[in-house]
């Protein structure tokens, strides 16, 4: 598979909650496995169609549309989560250094330019641990 950057492919940490449902649905590959025997094709691929086969470029937005056809949430791309992601990740009091890392980009700045304007509650919050830790009410950390 050819990336679009060397920083493409890397390590990214995923907690537990996600580890869960990923085993889960490595469950679900297995019984697949087994119940279609010789026409599941075992390519160790993360995410498949229950025959074993890559979803493909286009697969992801497929089952995407269809997952959200039947809610009330807005349309989205996978780039879209990609960036809902970000904003979240930034909004919940990650570092930008963090996020900028583990969506790969080559410079920090280049997540500040993306994102930082985006997200007004980082900056509220950030504004108002300033003010606690000079009013000196930073409560200590264990």
């Amino acid at each position: 598979m050819k990336s679009k950057t060397s920083s493409s492919f890397r390590t990214i940490p995923i907690g537990d909650k996600l580890i869960k449902d990923l085993s889960a649905y490595k469950d679900w590959q297995k019984q697949n496995k087994e119940r279609y025997g010789e026409k599941y094709i075992d390519q160790d691929y993360v995410i498949t169609t229950w025959s074993g086969r890559p979803l493909g470029p286009y697969g992801i937005n497929k089952v995407l549309k269809s997952i959200i056809d039947k809610t009330d949430l807005p349309k989205i791309s996978p780039h879209g989560l990609r960036h809902t992601h970000a904003i979240m990740m930034l909004e919940s009091g990650n570092d930008i250094k963090v996020v900028s890392e583990r969506l790969g980009h080559p410079a920090l700045n280049v997540t500040s330019d993306v994102y930082l304007y985006i997200t007004k509650k980082h900056e509220l919050e950030s504004v108002n641990r300033l003010e606690k830790y000079l009013e000196g009410d930073e409560e200590d950390e264990e």
